[in-house]
Parts: C-alpha cells; structure tokens; sequence
C-alpha cells in the first residue's frame, strides 16, 4: 500500500525544476545494491529531463551504529563543504540516519542560508513522530508527503485512539504522537484482512481467505482499498511540498 517510488522520484525532479538547480548530491543509505542502483539511475534520468544532473552521490551502509554513522557522516561533509555544488538530496533513508545526518549538518553550519536540502516521503511523512530538537536541526528543509484526509470521522476516531495508546507506551514522548501515513497504511491493511475473516466461514481455508481480501473495495484512512488481479488499485497519490520551519512545517505546494 505504498507509493510507487517513480512517482516520488518525478517529484524531486519537479522541485529541482522549479528552483533551476542544476547539480544535486545525492545521499542515500545502500540498503540493497539492485534497488539503490535502479533508484539512482531513475533519479538521474528524471533530473536529465528538466536539464539538471547529479554531480556527486553518496553512500552511507545501512547497518551501522549510531556513533560510525556519526563518524562517517562528519569525514564526508567536510569533503562536499568544500565543493561548490551545495543542493543535497536525501533518498532512501531510515529517519534515524536522517536525524544524525542534519545533527551533524547543523553543527557544521551546512544548514544555513546558501544550502539547500530535499527529503522524500519516507522522512517528511514522518516529521509529525521527531521531536523538536530534531526539528530544530532541520530548519529550512524541502520535503514531500503523501497528502491524506485528515478531516473525516473515521480519522478524527482513530487519531484519539493512536494517541491515546502511543502515550501509553510512550509518555515521554506522547507530544509528538500524531499518525503518520505509514501508521495509516498498517491500520488498512489490518482492516482488509479483519474484514476478510469476518465475511468468511470459521473453516475458511487460506486460499479462500485470501479471495475475500481481494474482493475488498472500502474508503481506507490512507484512500481507497480495492485489488484487481490481486494487486492494489492505485491512485496517483497528491503531495503536499512543506519547509521546515519553528517547530513544524508549513505547506508551500501541492504536487
């Protein structure tokens, strides 16, 4: 129940357009050499056709520790502080290399006026779940999230009730329990699978249950939840293109 990566991708090609960037450096983790070369190569070809390259990319191994990642993430910033190329793309990251990776930044002054950084879905989506003092550090970032209701019932209900439960376990950090889509897509798919069993006999078999599942078709939190040749139906999914700013973000665009 996720984005199709090319659709994120064609939009950071749209903001680098937008601001006539040129040349970008790309950061990602390397989770997977196959996937990372196929995003790589999609996003340079993406850039190719607004008129813009990738001057430099970097890999950071997806295993290490917080303190190597530290280490390397110092060790390396000095070598594109000196480059003339200051546009830095963050892709395929987990959010706690992204939390040390604009720490770092910020204490090296590579967040100030004259930088620029882009972060994709899978960090802006989850801006509402950091707390401020990783705000902080990001102060000025681009970035885009899937845009879902966030006004309906059936949101307002679950909210309370993701929130309530998230304090529970977390106390400390319940100030900052607000969903996240990733959180919406897991209720959805739980929901599909609920209702799957509750429209089954006691005896279905797992064949049987699965061909409930994809007769789904409802208003999921995240869209809608319908399946054709056992694939999920869809959408071009909206985004909303925020800046980091205070405490928050705040929406610049639509996408």
């Amino acid at each position: 129940m996720a984005n199709d990566i090319k659709v994120n991708i064609q939009c950071i090609a749209a903001i680098v357009n937008y601001f006539r960037w040129r040349k970008v450096t790309v950061i990602y983790q390397d989770n997977n050499d196959f996937i990372t070369d196929s995003v790589i190569t999609l996003l340079s070809d993406s850039l190719r056709v607004v008129g813009s390259e990738i001057d430099h990319h970097l890999s950071f191994p997806s295993q290490s520790s917080v303190s190597e990642h530290n280490g390397a993430i110092e060790q390396e910033l000095r070598k594109l502080r000196s480059n003339s190329n200051r546009v830095f793309i963050l892709v395929q990251s987990s959010i706690r290399f992204a939390i040390s990776l604009f720490e770092k930044a910020k204490q090296m002054c590579m967040m100030e006026k004259g930088y620029v950084w882009i972060v994709g879905d899978e960090i802006a989506s989850l801006l509402d779940s950091i707390d401020s003092s990783a705000l902080y550090n990001m102060q000025g970032v681009l970035g885009f999230r899937t845009s879902f209701i966030n006004s309906s019932k059936s949101f307002r209900r679950f909210k309370t009730k993701f929130r309530k439960h998230y304090g529970t376990r977390y106390a400390e950090e319940e100030e900052y329990s607000n969903p996240s889509i990733y959180a919406l897509r897991a209720y959805d798919a739980a929901w599909t699978i609920a209702e799957a069993m509750d429209k089954s006999p006691a005896n279905a078999t797992s064949k049987e249950l699965f061909k409930q599942m994809l007769s789904s078709n409802f208003e999921g939190l995240s869209g809608r939840i319908r399946f054709r040749n056992t694939t999920l139906l869809k959408h071009l999914p909206t985004f909303q293109v925020i800046n980091v700013v205070g405490k928050s973000y705040r929406e610049v665009a639509i996408w």
